[in-house]
């Protein structure tokens, strides 16, 4: 379903109670996505102490090909080092493995072990279901003004230079969906 790109112009000029209202409601809406639908979800989900980063690491693996530990580094703008110990915690907990190219014995990749996906899946599901609810709970006129919203936000953020394409991308990889306000502003190719 596509969403009509019309440009509504608002009725009062960026006023500063016009700010501080609409930071309260970004902040409210940030806390809410946190408690109920991230990283909260993930601790009441997830039988051991996987982190939110572990959490986007399995993402990465799950979502992209032939990744080695340089590649899931830069994929989630982290440091080698970093990349490194945490690829070490995620094999220790049989969630991931090394696995040697058969090409070049020197490059290592990593893929996901059935265990890893299953988080990746339980976790998946379960937050998509959360967010259903709440989006059932609107009209459907609401619902499209939260997603064109958004996605106008995003929009005029990155056109601004506010925010980094790049740094909010949620590489997403093999399963880039042309409906990203991302993808529809760059080419999908630009998606890590």
């Amino acid at each position: 379903m596509r969403l009509v790109k019309e440009t509504v112009k608002l009725p009062v000029a960026l006023t500063e109670e016009l700010l501080n209202h609409a930071e309260l409601v970004a902040q409210v809406f940030l806390q809410a996505m946190y408690t109920s639908i991230g990283e909260k979800l993930l601790e009441e989900l997830a039988e051991s102490d996987l982190t939110y980063s572990q959490m986007q690491a399995l993402r990465y693996l799950h979502t992209h090909r032939r990744v080695t530990v340089g590649d899931l580094a830069e994929g989630l703008n982290i440091s080698y080092p970093s990349a490194t110990n945490m690829v070490h915690r995620l094999e220790k907990k049989g969630l991931i493995r090394r696995v040697a190219n058969p090409r070049d014995r020197r490059q290592v990749g990593l893929t996901l072990t059935d265990a890893g996906r299953e988080i990746i899946l339980r976790v998946d599901q379960e937050r998509r279901q959360r967010f259903a609810t709440v989006l059932a709970q609107m009209d459907q006129a609401e619902r499209y003004a939260f997603i064109n919203g958004l996605s106008a936000f995003i929009r005029a953020g990155v056109e601004s230079g506010t925010l980094k394409a790049m740094d909010v991308c949620l590489q997403c990889g093999l399963s880039a969906d042309p409906n990203c306000p991302l993808v529809e502003m760059h080419a999908v190719e630009v998606c890590r």
